[in-house]
């Protein structure tokens, strides 16, 4: 009686959904150092959806309907909530604007590629046509960290560089490793050791 396949894998795709809005209600709030703890945890719940839902059996209707909903959540999780987090953070000029928009086409032409030719695989090494958009759930992050130690101005550009680089590296055809292994040992840590820092010493 009600829309859609419920798993585990879905359900930690909506949880994702859940943090990502959380980010951006957190962040019209002005609570960036939470915002940003939340948006970093979406894109672990992105990260582990997926490889949750390789192990388990699931039906060809469950896998095309947890693409479809990990897609639409990454639109909003990935290009529309790290746009309104730096809006709200005060980056409201025109260039911005437009910037942000460039971001959120290359996010939306990004998704829209590996929706259609998923990843590649050469000498058994599965990976990327350009940079995934969970991505932004790490890079983001680290690159605020700098806004504690440059000034207000330089820090600005700072993130406006960044936000060019990362629209290029979305649909550039640039090869990207599939993360793997260690990996997922790697950024829970480096998500921790970050909230450690925004929560208790920023």
């Amino acid at each position: 009686m009600i829309l859609g396949q419920y798993n585990i894998p879905t359900g930690i795709s909506i949880l994702g959904l859940f943090l990502s809005f959380s980010s951006i209600i957190l962040s019209f709030k002005s609570h960036f150092e939470i915002a940003i703890v939340c948006f970093m945890y979406s894109g672990l719940c992105d990260y582990f959806d997926g490889y949750i839902a390789r192990r388990l059996d699931l039906t060809a209707k469950d896998k095309e309907f947890g693409t479809q909903i990990d897609t639409l959540v990454d639109v909003v999780s990935f290009g529309v909530t790290p746009i309104l987090f730096f809006l709200n953070d005060g980056l409201t000029e025109l260039t911005d604007l437009l910037l942000f928009f460039i971001y959120l086409s290359a996010t939306v032409i990004r998704l829209a590629h590996f929706s259609t030719h998923g990843m590649q695989t050469s000498n058994k090494v599965k990976y990327f046509s350009g940079v995934p958009v969970t991505y932004a759930a790490l890079i983001f992050p680290v690159v605020y960290i700098f806004k504690d130690v440059l000034q207000e101005g330089i820090f600005i550009s700072f993130i406006r560089i960044t936000v060019c680089l990362m629209s290029l590296f979305f649909v550039i055809k640039t090869p990207i490793p599939k993360p793997s292994g260690i990996f997922y040992v790697i950024f829970p840590l480096l998500a921790v050791a970050l909230s450690f820092y925004f929560l208790y010493i920023r």
